[in-house]
């Protein structure tokens, strides 16, 4: 606001507002001014340019005026000049008291009204109802309260004229305070209530605990204050006698723990003399003899005039008493010094007031009910106030809030003197109201108003005597904005190629750093070559429009001082928050300051935001920016510490994580502070857009600081610090894919994407190689590339960086994510064949190959990956053409063609996994028609039976029994097939395996007799060699296929293949021994003695080795 020296001193003033709070008011921008030269000063506020966003309105004098006022002598008059402007918008009006005469005026030009009508001997003019928006409950009018020498008046002013309401007997009112039909009202000495609807005064308490003689006025019950009743002269001596003996049971005594400890005062203490209190003739105490008491010449009259009377006491023993007293105590008690009451409507029912002992001393607020009674806790000042006002409507935790309405903490201040060392200092104290001290409601802050002396301002020496200061709450809120708001919230495009961050970090361990970073070069300019283009330019003013918004503050304080006037509001969160954290920046001060933050300091600032929930707009912005603030300062303290090679506490990196988390800060400018990490940050064409206070310290904090040379090493400072932390931040953005309110989803999520598979394979590079074990980082990864859910999506720069990492199991489960069936299968194909895979987790990749090439339905990806499969393992490969489970199916044909076109090699192995998958319906098959023909046919038992008997008649050498039969078939379907049957009972153990031999053992219980050879094979199935060999010596006289089977273990004794056997179904030596002397004892045991000897020494000549002579 504009100086107003030429004009006088400030005295009163107040803004153009409205009872009914509308923001069109005619009124709204108009400003009076009442000076100390006895003149209305009237400004009307011009907007701010529109070309300036930011611009203040500016206030211009519109007109001058000169009360009209009685003329009489200045020492008459307490506070000369313009003592008072009460504003009634309600019926466009206004009242002005100047040296104690009350005029009216027309607003907003200020023409006289209601004909010039004035009022002398006023002492002050008020009393609008503070608990309703309009006063009077609907009825026409304002009601004011005028406050005269010897008694109020309340008087209902309209648009026509002013009508009398009610006279009260009451005089000598300084300050009134208005709440329905209750008043509460102080005169020079006391508080007193006010009963408006049936006229009666309750006395509360002095505004001194000095002032005895007002103790002892206090009435111990209502009086009547109606005009029906005599004026009651409220003199020294009615004061002191009447009400003497009831001092015990006023309400003035119930406050004696609040006003008798703020004053030494004994009983043995003289009593002051006494000021004048005729109320007829009321003299309002003046504020520039109250509040210096070293100017005031009653206190030295006072204090100096008690020693004197004690002296000139007739009785001389007291006399020596009172002297001695005297030596002993420490002190000479106070005089009293008259205090200015102070009274204002914290709530709808409750009023609050203060009382004190000496200007210099502290004060206390006391909260009132409309009973009288106190309640809340009391509030302490340092010294009694000089002025004091009320901000905010304060916080009631017993009531439950309006929808959309939000709390508003209550705010006292205090314009007062404080002594600091040993000189005096004038400011404003600061402190909650609406809270116990036990609460919080004890903290203070003092703001200093000495540097608003422009003398000490513009020449810097010591401050001179403050000037007087007034402070004073209007009744509807202003509007002004604070650009530093807008300054540290407006999005602003931040640049990460700085002078020191553009060197390519190394070491890196994936080769591809150098493409990325062409690729984000790609979508921006360099530092050096940064163009403001016309879509950025458009961009800031849009932001800073928007913040502009926001940064628009409501106050309805007003500060004044000399010539000089200033809007008071609350410091914002933002503002004050900042502030903390701006000192906890760094350990030095200046514009390029190095930044080392405070980790202590940022971490309090944190922990006074947890939980806290914003309550509008501009706190949901203040709170992300704060946050996101200070979490940055941590992890730049991480990072620095880190570089000098410290490994911090756990503590420490848990605090940083929990802030990144909190801050929710975009991944890509976390990243950007880190090595290595930092080449993964991807931006949109139109950059990167954060606050700009952040952005400041980003871009400070990059060409400070050169992290290029950290060591890079996972076992030390880098991977302890900092990769742990990053990790969880990256996984809790991956989870916020989908979110509709991130900006630049693609650039971010690509980033965090390839940022996390970076960071996961540096730290998966320390483990052994095999498979991923639970809760591993190797586990972490695996189930990134499988996530479906949220995908990976950088799917080019993941496969850049596996690749450059050579963990191809891991690229290939990456192609699965993606359903790349044949990418899956040839990565699979390089690894198998050789090519290295750093992680070591494909163990068994043949067999993972057959397994998924049956589970899949493209035609050609199975044969192409078969056949490759066959010919490079051909018993594995040719099972994905057989499998009866496959979702491809093959003709045996089909897939004998195949094999024979692209691997031929396992054309045989195909052949025998067909008839090793089918062996157990084809023996049933032809153990069916041989049982079915035994059954009913005896001739068929009876050829068996001779078989058998000419087959043992047969002289040596002979053929086997399987080569007799053959050679002596008979052209039957049952011989045919049981030939098949033999063929299939004793092949390999492949089809062995395949068959169940008890089952077929009990079907062949019956005919045990004529299928011999049958028996044979199965008992040697079951291990049962003895009875095997008993059946080959004696019942067939097979001594050849004894032997073989003795040498084969059972196995394809009646099998025609040829070739060598596996070796693993060849048995051992020891095996062999036992076997061969199963044998050489069923021999012993032939009958026919030549037989036995021939077969005896023929058998130890040629297998001799086998058997333990000398045992």
């Amino acid at each position: 606001m504009p100086p107003l020296s030429e004009h006088g001193s400030v005295n009163k003033l107040t803004v153009e507002q409205k009872a009914e709070d509308r923001p069109d008011s005619v009124y709204n921008d108009n400003l009076y001014i009442g000076t100390s030269a006895a003149e209305l000063l009237h400004f009307v506020s011009i907007p701010a340019d529109q070309d300036d966003p930011s611009g203040q309105p500016t206030f211009i004098l519109a007109s001058r005026l000169e009360p009209a006022f009685n003329q009489q002598p200045v020492s008459d008059v307490s506070n000369p000049g313009v003592q008072q402007i009460l504003l009634l918008p309600k019926v466009n009006k206004a009242s002005i008291l100047c040296n104690n005469t009350l005029t009216f005026y027309s607003l907003p030009e200020l023409s006289p009204a209601f004909g010039n009508t004035k009022l002398s001997s006023c002492t002050w003019v008020g009393g609008l109802d503070q608990s309703v928006d309009d006063d009077g409950k609907g009825a026409p009018g304002v009601v004011i309260m005028i406050c005269l020498k010897s008694r109020i008046r309340l008087v209902r002013i309209e648009e026509e004229a002013p009508r009398k309401v009610k006279i009260l007997e009451f005089g000598g009112c300084l300050t009134t305070v208005r709440q329905g039909d209750r008043a509460c009202v102080a005169d020079s000495r006391s508080y007193a209530l006010l009963d408006l609807e049936n006229p009666s005064k309750n006395d509360l308490f002095p505004i001194s605990s000095l002032d005895e003689q007002a103790a002892g006025g206090i009435s111990a019950g209502p009086e009547d204050i109606s005009v029906a009743r005599a004026p009651v002269l409220r003199t020294v001596s009615s004061a002191a006698s009447p009400t003497h003996e009831g001092r015990g049971h006023g309400r003035a005594t119930s406050l004696g723990n609040f006003t008798g400890g703020l004053g030494k005062r004994s009983q043995e203490s003289p009593r002051p003399p006494t000021l004048g209190r005729d109320l007829e003739a009321p003299e309002p105490t003046s504020r520039r003899n109250s509040l210096r008491p070293t100017s005031s010449p009653e206190p030295h009259s006072s204090r100096a005039g008690s020693p004197a009377k004690r002296a000139t006491s007739p009785d001389g023993p007291q006399e020596q008493t009172s002297q001695a007293a005297q030596t002993v105590l420490p002190f000479l008690p106070k005089p009293f010094m008259p205090l200015k009451p102070h009274i204002l409507s914290s709530t709808p029912l409750e009023f609050l007031v203060t009382i004190g002992t000496t200007p210099s001393e502290p004060g206390v607020g006391i909260f009132v009910t409309h009973d009288g009674d106190v309640v809340r806790g009391t509030i302490e000042f340092s010294s009694y106030p000089e002025a004091l006002v009320l901000d905010g409507e304060g916080i009631d935790p017993s009531s439950s809030l309006k929808p959309g309405e939000a709390a508003e903490e209550g705010y006292v201040l205090a314009v007062m003197e404080k002594k600091m060392g040993e000189v005096t200092h004038r400011g404003i104290e600061i402190q909650r109201w609406d809270l116990d001290p036990g609460d919080g409601g004890a903290m203070k802050e003092w703001v200093g108003l000495d540097r608003l002396d422009k003398h000490t301002v513009e020449t810097g020496e010591d401050p001179r005597p403050a000037p007087r200061v007034g402070v004073r709450t209007v009744v509807t809120r202003n509007e002004m904005t604070l650009p530093d708001i807008s300054k540290k919230l407006r999005l602003r495009r931040l640049n990460l190629y700085t002078s020191t961050s553009t060197s390519t970090d190394t070491g890196t361990g994936t080769g591809t750093s150098s493409l990325v970073a062409s690729k984000n070069k790609s979508l921006r300019l360099s530092k050096k070559e940064a163009v403001t283009t016309e879509v950025e330019m458009n961009r800031n003013k849009e932001e800073e429009n928007f913040t502009l918004r926001l940064s628009k503050i409501h106050t309805r304080t007003i500060l004044w001082s000399a010539d000089q006037v200033w809007w008071t509001i609350r410091t914002p969160l933002l503002i004050r928050l900042d502030a903390e954290i701006e000192l906890a920046t760094s350990t030095s001060t200046g514009d390029h300051a190095t930044i080392e933050p405070n980790r202590r300091q940022i971490e309090q600032t944190i922990n006074t935001l947890r939980g806290a929930e914003a309550r509008n707009e501009v706190e949901f912005y203040s709170l992300s920016y704060i946050r996101q603030k200070a979490s940055l300062l941590l992890l730049m303290d991480l990072i620095i510490r880190t570089s000098s090679g410290v490994v911090v506490f756990e503590h420490e990196k848990r605090a940083t994580a929990n802030a990144l988390e909190e801050g929710a800060i975009d991944p890509r400018v976390v990243l950007a502070l880190l090595p290595i990490l930092r080449e993964e940050v991807l931006e949109s064409p139109g950059g990167i857009w954060i606050q700009e206070g952040v952005r400041v310290l980003i871009e400070a904090f990059l060409q400070q600081h050169e992290f290029s040379q950290i060591p890079h090493t996972v076992r030390g400072p880098f991977g302890d610090n900092l990769l742990q932390i990053i990790k969880r931040y990256l996984f809790i953005w991956r989870r916020k894919k989908g979110f509709g309110s991130i900006v630049d989803e693609e650039q971010v999520f690509q980033t965090v994407d390839a940022a996390l598979l970076r960071l996961l394979l540096l730290l998966d590079s320390q483990s052994p190689r095999g498979p991923a074990a639970a809760a591993s980082v190797r586990a972490e990864l695996n189930g990134v590339v499988d996530d479906r859910e949220h995908g990976v999506a950088c799917f080019d720069r993941a496969v850049e960086l596996l690749e450059g990492s050579k963990r191809l199991y891991v690229l290939s489960r990456l192609y699965q994510s993606r359903r790349l069936y044949t990418k899956v299968l040839a990565t699979w194909r390089r690894v198998i064949d050789g090519e290295p895979d750093e992680g070591g987790e494909f163990t068994d990749g043949e067999q993972e190959v057959r397994k998924y090439l049956i589970k899949m339905k493209d035609v050609d990806i199975v044969e192409e990956y078969g056949a490759w499969l066959a010919n490079r393992n051909p018993r594995l490969g040719v099972q994905v053409f057989a499998d009866d489970n496959s979702r491809v199916k093959f003709q045996p044909a089909q897939a004998v063609v195949l094999l024979k076109n692209r691997a031929p090699g396992a054309v045989k192995y195909h052949l025998e996994h067909l008839l090793t998958q089918y062996a157990n319906d084809l023996i049933n098959f032809y153990l069916d028609t041989v049982l079915n023909e035994l059954g009913n046919s005896s001739d068929a038992r009876s050829m068996l039976l001779q078989t058998y008997e000419s087959y043992r008649a047969l002289r040596p050498p002979k053929p086997t029994y399987r080569q007799f039969i053959t050679e002596n078939a008979i052209n039957a379907d049952w011989w045919q097939n049981r030939l098949r049957l033999l063929q299939l009972l004793g092949g390999s153990q492949d089809v062995a395996s395949q068959y169940d031999v008890p089952a077929i053992l009990a079907r062949l219980a019956p005919y045990e007799q004529e299928l011999v050879p049958e028996m044979i094979i199965l008992s040697g199935r079951q291990g049962r060699h003895e009875e095997a060999l008993r059946l080959l010596t004696h019942g067939l006289g097979d001594f050849d296929t004894a032997i073989r089977y003795c040498l084969l273990g059972g196995s394809s004794i009646f099998h025609p293949g040829s070739g060598l056997l596996p070796k693993d179904s060849i048995p051992s030596t020891e095996e062999q021994a036992t076997l061969f002397g199963y044998l050489l004892h069923e021999f012993l045991r032939i009958e026919n003695l030549s037989d036995r000897i021939e077969r005896v020494c023929e058998l130890l000549e040629r297998f001799g080795g086998w058997f333990d002579l000398a045992g």
